[in-house]
């Protein structure tokens, strides 16, 4: 805590020429008490405006939902505004913080205080020397594989070929795509590439930079014989969200392209269509449960949609899940 007060101190005089004083807030008993159990509040002042740094006591990465819940709970209960801050964040989850409309300091990354009309930028430094170039989409299959699995055990390439159907040369190309993003441990055992990390939480961590929602392209049919629920269905399923109007189910290209041979045709748009249908970069049904599309893959599809009920869903369903 005392590094990221003294790396925000030293960035704002960098980038704005202003010294300013820190300390500990001494009214916290206005807030409520899970603001208090998980984060630290200090008072400030930028160009003579008084502000309320609020700063996790946790350094992992916070979903911007739960930041936003957070904050407007923070807000309520102070007159001062409050600026949330942290000592590295991704790039989408600024990105998604200034959708939020949620003041915010990164030290050396950017800091967002629309309230002071400052929006100010620097080129991402990447979290441990990573690119957040996006993985691919067989490296991301085995990503998901990794974190449904039931054990935090390593994996094999022969073993990954036989459970995911992809080619011995596609799986080494994965396995080098993990190891210039430092994802885990890489080691030989005679002609075979072995892959371990510490476990499945962590993983999700390391890997979140670099995955992407699996949907390649949402199309609209009349009724057919699908069976991977996806979508505001599956999210419905696995949280208190209500059932969309419109039933969601995913598939793969290669099992679109069939049923398109078979007869099935694309609707125009929405009107007169029974469900949705979503094309995956991967077959969806290789890590479904109960016909229902995994955890992972469902909050990649569904966290750029910018509606509260569907964030509060898609945090519901990922503290269910069994690490």
């Amino acid at each position: 805590m005392r590094d990221l007060i003294e790396s925000l101190k030293n960035y704002l005089n960098e980038a704005l020429n202003v010294s300013i004083d820190v300390r500990h807030w001494k009214n916290p008993e206005n807030l409520p008490f899970f603001l208090m159990d998980s984060y630290e509040f200090f008072k400030l002042s930028i160009f003579e405006q008084s502000c309320l740094l609020m700063v996790p006591k946790e350094s992992t990465e916070i979903t911007p939902g739960l930041i936003s819940k957070c904050y407007k709970q923070a807000q309520k209960n102070c007159e001062d505004c409050i600026i949330y801050a942290q000592s590295s964040l991704s790039s989408y989850n600024r990105k998604r913080l200034v959708e939020h409309n949620i003041p915010f300091i990164i030290p050396g990354n950017q800091m967002y205080l629309p309230h002071l009309g400052i929006d100010f930028r620097e080129h991402f430094r990447k979290l441990h020397g990573k690119t957040e170039k996006p993985f691919s989409p067989a490296s991301q299959a085995v990503v998901i594989y990794a974190l449904v699995r039931q054990t935090n055990e390593g994996l094999t390439s022969s073993h990954i070929v036989g459970k995911l159907g992809y080619t011995l040369m596609t799986i080494n190309r994965v396995f080098t795509e993990l190891k210039a993003a430092q994802i885990g441990e890489f080691f030989q055992e005679g002609r075979e590439r072995c892959w371990t990390f510490s476990d499945k939480r962590t993983l999700w961590k390391q890997t979140a930079p670099f995955l992407r929602s699996p949907v390649k392209k949402r199309l609209w049919l009349k009724s057919h014989q699908l069976k991977i629920i996806a979508g505001l269905t599956a999210l419905s399923h696995l949280s208190l969200l209500a059932p969309p109007s419109l039933s969601v189910f995913a598939a793969s290209m290669h099992q679109w392209e069939i049923w398109q041979k078979l007869g099935c045709e694309e609707l125009p748009s929405a009107d007169g269509a029974d469900i949705q249908l979503e094309i995956w970069n991967y077959d969806p049904g290789l890590f479904a449960k109960n016909n229902v599309v995994d955890p992972f893959s469902l909050y990649l599809s569904l966290k750029a949609k910018q509606d509260e009920r569907i964030e509060s869903a898609l945090e519901e369903m990922m503290e269910k899940i069994e690490w």
